[in-house]
């Protein structure tokens, strides 16, 4: 046998600058140098400096150059430094300091000393909220916005302060959303509306006041002394060229109203959360600054998939997704968030594989950026997690879903008290899935199948208490919570307690959100199958199935996924009832059924990358009619289903 050939592949050398800063990374980790030598160089380099830091797992000498808020303050404001810093950042928090309660600790001590001007606190609060606010730590992000906010609010009541505090309530909305502060939420949401000029009742006439709104917060927000000019400005401080006059006005109000968006949003209020969001969406302009456009597009898009909207949902949701990535790059935690609602909008159209592929990019770039203790990293683990136990739903296997549930729950607990919010949507995730693990176990194969439908059990009721502590019990969230105790019964052979669950949830569901709507379709559908397997009640049974295939049929069209099930279920109904005739007129709907599905495998989601940017103009104009008065929008039966 002849002698193997060795080849010597020889490592590609680092080049110069990297040398040196290695070296100096290594410089200062042996010899404890004065942190003052590292300031008087430029941003730039220093954020070099604290990359390779990182790279070099030097985390403990980075996170003491971190927790200088004036140094931390530079790098917010170096622009080139956005995503290194929140790797650095987050890698130090998990190598174990508390740099997020340090920074926030700083700005509040330097708040009280009254050594700074105050339009830099101002300025310094606006920024470090909103940074960290973005890394996921929220509580911290609050403490700092909410110090900003009562800074804002001792000024003189001018426009420019009045601008000021609205910079700071669209920081706290955001923050106070996401981190499910609703009470603290909507006194934000008051003290914005007063400064705007806006009732407090008026997300009730929202839907009639289709011009009036805008032009009122213009007036709140001008005096006499405060004229806006007709060009933009050109000062490099104002970011984007709109520091003052109606480009930046009309900037910060799309961002103002993306954020009521939000927040009707996560409140399940879908009807204010579209309005507010296509209100937004009327104000951008080619001026606004491309983050404030992702932004807006993306709520958008989002309270389009609730509204079940969802031609036009897609249209934005592919905008959010192209925009991102051209803007911050695929290796952007903003583009994973953009993916995130790709995967939302997906799961929602029944898109599930294509869905559970998003979601799994968005996971890894958020992992990428964060590590693996963050919020945000959660956030995409529970979504994904849920992706993958509707794709599975029918072959039963969980495990990889599961995992992903439990570690979501894990980071969260470690992360959120544990009466928080946050929790309850993984614990109904997770809640889901032991269930459906507990009844695909063959009898007598596994002795744990009672305890994981107690647990499961546990979960959920856990999950409805954090609910109902939120949002009280009319409410979308609290109605699903319902539903999926009523399942658990189910398969615990509590019937009469399932039956009282699916009730309530139908009937919360159809004061919210009206007969025909896709949720109150799926608990129409479950107490259908109660009737039907465990009750005897084939009569009501069969016409409940026949309900929730209606509202399949008028919101997803033949191939929706949950229409098996209906047909399954009359199958059995119409045997049950000794009419073969139904029986066979519906198990060949549901082979044609089959077919159209085996159809659907064949066609394919456009690939991530290939949408097209679309022009402000045109993409306005599919939601919008232009009249004498700006952006209208169109009549009844002229918009894109919007």
């Amino acid at each position: 046998m002849a002698d193997a050939v060795s080849v010597q592949v020889k490592k590609i050398p680092d080049n110069l600058y990297v040398v040196c800063l290695t070296n100096l990374v290594n410089y200062i980790q042996k010899s404890k140098c004065e942190r003052n030598e590292l300031r008087s160089l430029p941003d730039s380099v220093l954020m070099d400096i604290y990359s390779r830091m990182l790279a070099e797992k030097r985390l403990c000498v980075l996170g003491a150059e971190l927790s200088e808020l004036d140094m931390f303050e530079r790098l917010m404001r170096y622009s080139g430094a956005q995503l290194r810093l929140l790797q650095c950042f987050q890698a130090v928090i998990e190598h174990g300091t508390k740099l997020s309660t340090e920074l926030a600790n700083g700005y509040l001590a330097r708040c009280c000393a009254n050594q700074h001007p105050r339009n830099s606190l101002i300025q310094l609060g606006l920024r470090l909220g909103g940074f960290l606010n973005e890394a996921g730590w929220y509580a911290d992000a609050q403490r700092v916005l909410l110090r900003c906010r009562d800074l804002c609010l001792a000024q003189p009541k001018t426009a420019h302060y009045k601008r000021l505090t609205l910079e700071c309530c669209h920081r706290l909305l955001n923050t106070q959303s996401a981190y499910c502060c609703f009470p603290a939420a909507a006194e934000t949401y008051a003290l914005a509306l007063r400064l705007l000029g806006l009732p407090p009742d008026i997300t009730a006439k929202i839907s009639d006041e289709r011009f009036s709104i805008a032009m009122t917060c213009y007036s709140a927000l001008q005096t006499d002394d405060d004229q806006v000019p007709k060009v933009p400005c050109k000062e490099e401080a104002c970011g984007g060229g709109t520091r003052c006059g109606e480009w930046r006005l009309s900037a910060l109000l799309a961002r103002l109203f993306k954020e009521f968006s939000a927040l009707f949003f996560v409140r399940c209020d879908y009807t204010a959360a579209h309005a507010w969001s296509m209100r937004a969406l009327a104000l951008l302009t080619p001026h606004t600054p491309p983050k404030i456009m992702i932004e807006v597009v993306r709520a958008c898009g989002k309270a389009c998939v609730v509204k079940r909207r969802f031609s036009a949902a897609g249209l934005l949701v592919r905008q959010g997704v192209a925009l991102a990535r051209a803007v911050f790059g695929p290796a952007h935690p903003r583009y994973a968030a953009a993916l995130l609602d790709y995967g939302f909008y997906l799961l929602n159209i029944d898109s599930i594989t294509h869905s559970v592929s998003v979601y799994e990019e968005a996971l890894n770039t958020l992992r990428r950026v964060f590590g693996r203790s963050s919020l945000h990293v959660a956030t995409a683990q529970e979504d994904l997690a849920y992706a993958l136990y509707v794709l599975e739903y029918s072959s039963g296997r969980f495990y990889k879903a599961r995992d992903h549930a439990e570690r979501a729950i894990r980071i969260i607990e470690n992360l959120v008290p544990p009466d928080h919010l946050l929790l309850a949507s993984a614990k109904r995730v997770k809640a889901l899935i032991l269930e459906e693990i507990a009844l695909d176990t063959p009898a007598g194969q596994d002795m744990r199948e009672p305890s994981l439908l107690e647990e499961s059990e546990s979960l959920h009721k856990a999950a409805l208490e954090l609910s109902m502590m939120a949002f009280g019990e009319k409410n979308v969230q609290t109605a699903k919570h319902y539903g999926n105790l009523g399942r658990l019964y189910q398969s615990m052979q509590k019937f009469q307690d399932a039956e009282t669950m699916h009730l309530k949830a139908i009937a919360i569901k159809e004061e919210l959100l009206g007969s025909e709507d896709y949720e109150v379709g799926l608990s129409v559908g479950h107490l259908a199958s109660l009737y039907n397997y465990h009750m005897n009640m084939h009569r009501a049974a069969e016409k409940l199935y026949l309900r929730s295939i209606s509202i399949s049929l008028k919101l997803f069209g033949e191939r929706y996924s949950g229409l098996e099930y209906d047909y399954r279920g009359l199958v059995h109904v119409f045997t049950q009832l000794k009419r073969h005739d139904r029986a066979l007129h519906y198990n060949s709907l549901l082979q044609h059924w089959h077919d159209l599905r085996e159809q659907s495998k064949a066609e394919q989601q456009p690939a991530l990358g290939d949408e097209r940017i679309m022009p402000l103009k045109e993409l306005q104009a599919r939601f919008f009619c232009v009249n004498e008065l700006g952006l209208s929008p169109y009549p009844p039966g002229r918009a894109l289903a919007l």
